[in-house]
């Protein structure tokens, strides 16, 4: 759930900076020079690289909630295990049929609990994003530092890019979250139904988890931006 969102966000939202960009060219908007095209590039991978790094955290997040919780609060469930239909025997006529084993004589054995599976495959997933998007932003964080240095901070591209930053993972925040605690309370409160299947809460709740920090911190830099901006001069009619 988490990558759907963000990957529709990020999209929506790196057109739409590209979008104002070009419309501001020549006032602070996009220097559309190999340079200034560069410098779009870095911010928007670096973008990505977050990105990454979020759907990365929120995997790690539901395989620590599962093992805390339970694999019922995350994944949903349990799954009925289903007994396998005995055929029926079906023999020529005129010979005799071999003696057929009796469901209540066969033994049964359960299948797997695939939630076991995709506790573990959300932990791979999680420290492969991890590790993937935080080297990714690292090193375009580093190429930005070494193409502009500090004063790139007061351009008009880095704060379009904490404000879009702050803009995808606060609605990623809002939508997922809520809906993840409302779903862990449901399981936690609401009596089962033996008959239905219950889903888990482990995509939303994790992934608005995961999001939660990164809006704060982008918020928190946009903020720090606002304070640090040089005041600007009145225009005179």
């Amino acid at each position: 759930m988490l990558v759907g969102v963000l990957t529709a966000l990020g999209v929506l939202g790196a057109i739409g900076l590209l979008v104002v960009l070009f419309l501001q060219r020549g006032r602070d908007g996009i220097d559309l020079s190999l340079g200034g095209l560069l410098r779009l590039y870095l911010y928007l991978a670096s973008l990505a690289g977050v990105i990454a790094f979020a759907i990365g955290v929120a995997g790690i997040i539901s395989y620590v909630l599962a093992a805390a919780f339970g694999l019922d609060v995350i994944y949903g469930g349990p799954r009925p295990n289903i007994e396998p239909a005995f055929p029926v025997q079906a023999c020529p006529p005129g010979t005799t049929c071999p003696p057929f084993p009796s469901p209540i004589t066969s033994q049964f054995v359960p299948a797997p609990d695939d939630r076991v599976r995709q506790q573990a495959d959300d932990l791979v997933r999680g420290v492969t994003f991890v590790i993937f998007g935080g080297v990714f932003w690292a090193a375009h964080w580093w190429a930005r530092r070494a193409l502009a240095g500090v004063a790139d901070r007061a351009s008009g591209l880095h704060r379009a890019y904490l404000v879009l930053g702050t803009a995808i993972f606060g609605i990623a925040t809002i939508a997922l979250l809520p809906m993840g605690i409302y779903q862990a309370l449901s399981i936690a409160i609401v009596p089962p139904n033996q008959f239905t299947f219950r889903p888990g809460a482990g995509d939303a709740l994790s992934g608005g988890l995961a999001a939660l920090p990164l809006w704060l911190g982008y918020l928190w830099l946009v903020q720090r931006a606002l304070r640090t901006a040089p005041p600007t001069s009145p225009t005179v009619a």
